[in-house]
């Protein structure tokens, strides 16, 4: 009898191993293995290679958002898994309150142009969960090559700068290509500097050599944009490497942060002592008055601002901190949903901070948010360089938060054997 059942089992499991793979999931599998770990690359480190903003748009239709729409259509059981996880339900509820505000908003921008935004960054963390999901290592795999690869693209800018624009008269590194301003560039070194930072944290003593060199070339390159913003969100960062466990390090990162400040004040003066707080504070003054406009609620997304601030020649429409925009165009409310976004995202990576990459992308989101407080406003726009202060850092949390919750989840392959769907799971856990 048991060697009865014995043999029905074994041919039961023959015949699910032996059953073809429908196409739509093979399509699946094709574009979650290939395609998106090729796009979730782009989009880190596109603008170093990619030469015009535009295509930059273009690579993430092509590589992103068209083949995350087809896997979450040829295989609509995914969606469901990816979009009950606590982070991408907090960023529903901020992209639908913010949305419901445009009811009320001044703006001048057409109501639909602006419903895609949400939609774009939606679809960016589908891709990473998508990815992730299917194949983790996959997925950190892509981040480490491109943190490589920035790091060939700030060599890249350095030796442009150092040959071409430095002899000129040019004094800050603005960047070649898609790169066109020194403060917005200095948000992309300053993400991959916050990347080798936590590496060089985390590594072993024997493998320190290349995260090391790496950071050193990134701290060099945002020197030579003249940027503060970065040293202060890598500030942030370095705290929260510090809080989670690494004193014994902090010395390292300690000495390399002041080395850079001390070189700042030499060799750019005027972007540390001539520029002093560059009218900060009477900006942040002025825009919180206008919020006593609409407290609550706000004065609606995409609501444009006019600054007049003595010694200011132009008019300023930016009020440089990302969470002092949130509150001006969605009130308190808005800015708490904004705050349980991240509380949702950092309270996940406090948890398994022991983890080197969970780790390694609070650090990443903690640089993000310290470098918005003194710069910035785009905190829902299509892909451009605050994705790499906001939402590529969440969605490589959230990539690693879905990774998480897979390996938790309870097989059940054996009980559903015979299902269509059944297979196809094999086939993507598989990785």
């Amino acid at each position: 009898m048991t060697t009865s059942h014995t043999v029905l089992e074994q041919k039961r499991q023959m015949a699910t191993l032996s059953t073809p793979i429908p196409l739509r999931l093979r399509a699946v599998g094709w574009l979650v293995h290939y395609i998106l770990p090729l796009g979730w690359i782009a989009m880190l480190t596109g603008m170093f290679w990619i030469g015009d903003r535009s295509l930059y748009h273009k690579l993430y239709y092509v590589l992103v958002a068209v083949p995350t729409v087809a896997a979450l259509a040829l295989h609509p059981q995914q969606l469901k898994a990816l979009a009950t996880q606590p982070l991408f339900l907090a960023f529903i509820a901020f992209s639908a309150y913010m949305m419901l505000t445009l009811l009320w908003s001044p703006t001048d921008n057409h109501p639909g142009s602006l419903f895609k935004r949400p939609l774009y960054i939606g679809l960016l963390l589908l891709a990473a969960g998508l990815i992730a999901s299917h194949s983790a290592n996959r997925f950190i795999a892509a981040t480490y090559i491109s943190a490589l690869i920035a790091v060939l693209g700030a060599l890249a800018l350095l030796g442009h700068f150092l040959m071409v624009e430095l002899p000129k008269g040019v004094d800050r590194l603005s960047g070649m290509g898609a790169f066109y301003n020194p403060l917005l560039t200095s948000h992309v070194l300053g993400a991959f500097a916050a990347y080798w930072m936590a590496t060089t944290f985390q590594s072993p003593k024997k493998n320190m050599a290349l995260p090391i060199t790496c950071l050193t070339i990134l701290l060099v390159a945002i020197l030579a944009t003249g940027s503060r913003t970065p040293l202060v969100g890598l500030l942030i960062g370095f705290a929260w490497l510090l809080i989670g466990g690494h004193p014994k390090r902090g010395f390292i990162g300690m000495g390399l942060i002041i080395a850079v400040g001390v070189a700042l004040t030499f060799l750019y003066p005027d972007a540390v002592l001539q520029r002093g707080l560059s009218y900060r504070p009477e900006i942040w003054t002025k825009v919180v008055g206008m919020v006593g406009e609409r407290p609550w609620l706000g004065l609606g997304y995409d609501a444009p601002i006019k600054l007049n601030i003595p010694g200011v020649a132009e008019i300023l429409s930016d009020p440089h901190n990302i969470e002092l925009a949130v509150l001006y165009e969605g009130g308190i409310v808005g800015l708490l949903l904004w705050v349980v976004l991240y509380a949702t995202a950092l309270v996940f990576c406090w948890r398994f901070r022991s983890e080197p990459y969970i780790n390694l992308a609070g650090t990443w989101l903690a640089f993000g948010f310290g470098a918005g407080l003194t710069e910035g406003a785009a905190f829902l726009s299509r892909p451009k360089e605050h994705w790499l202060l906001i939402w590529l850092p969440i969605a490589f949390i959230y990539g690693l938060r879905v990774t998480r919750m897979d390996r938790r989840a309870p097989a059940r392959a054996s009980k559903n054997s015979c299902e269509e769907d059944e297979p196809s799971s094999k086939f993507i856990k598989r990785g």
